[in-house]
């Protein structure tokens, strides 16, 4: 566009140059060539009109506002910064689901069996002598999550380090658990640190986390993380 430009100024002087020397040159250009010049002129003028008009509609093109239809997708709102953070569904996590076994090859086979509320927590077959768990702070309860593990390792599995499993309520309000082991077939609590699951062999876990009573009723979000062996999933209580 630009040497299209200079173009037509240049013509447009020699045509001032051609018009002065007609008033110190008796001679003068020739009729013909003023027809000339003033054709080329002319020509350039229309030329640069159509460049000129085919640069708004290059300007114009790229700055339409596209739709979604257009596009052939759907539309999708961007948080401006304004707008409280979208819930955390969990769906950028791993899962793990109530029945169905997670299995980690060469690890173990872990599998969520029982989610329980509760002021005491007892073991799932209490014996004539057996430990239990009571929540002893006003207006709080305990959660508790069995988990059961079947030890796919060549050795012995600690039971402290089977897992660390952290709880969070209504997408904000995170708590910490302590694990406890059944044993004797569930008559009674071991204590995770002394307490190991031999190869091939299950073992059954209670991971618990004493929470205000409401985190039982609101059905407000509540989903517990485990940690496990580098990995975390997420198993969901409550949407």
């Amino acid at each position: 566009m630009k040497m299209k430009s200079g173009g037509l100024w240049l013509a447009a002087a020699m045509l001032a140059v051609s018009v002065t020397g007609c008033s110190s040159d008796k001679a003068g250009p020739a009729p013909e060539d003023l027809d000339r010049l003033k054709t080329e002129i002319s020509e350039l003028q229309k030329e640069n009109k159509f460049l000129k008009e085919q640069n708004e509609m290059l300007k114009e093109s790229l700055v339409k506002p596209v739709t979604a239809e257009e596009e052939g997708g759907s539309a999708e709102l961007v948080n401006d910064g304004n707008s409280p953070a979208a819930p955390d569904s969990g769906n950028d996590h791993k899962l793990i689901v109530k029945g169905t076994p997670l299995v980690i090859e060469g690890t173990g086979e872990y599998t969520v069996t029982k989610t329980s509320f509760g002021k005491k927590i007892s073991p799932s077959n209490p014996g004539s002598f057996y430990t239990y768990y009571e929540a002893k702070e006003p207006g709080t309860i305990y959660l508790a999550i069995t988990l059961k593990v079947k030890n796919l390792a060549g050795e012995a599995m600690d039971a402290e380090d089977v897992a660390d499993v952290e709880v969070t309520y209504d997408n904000k309000y995170k708590y910490s658990t302590f694990d406890t082991m059944e044993e004797k077939g569930g008559e009674d609590f071991a204590y995770t640190s002394l307490s190991e699951i031999e190869p091939l062999k299950n073992g059954t876990l209670v991971f618990l986390a004493e929470v205000p009573d409401e985190v039982k009723s609101s059905g407000k979000p509540l989903y517990a993380d485990f940690s496990i062996g580098g990995e975390t999933y997420r198993y969901t209580i409550a949407k």
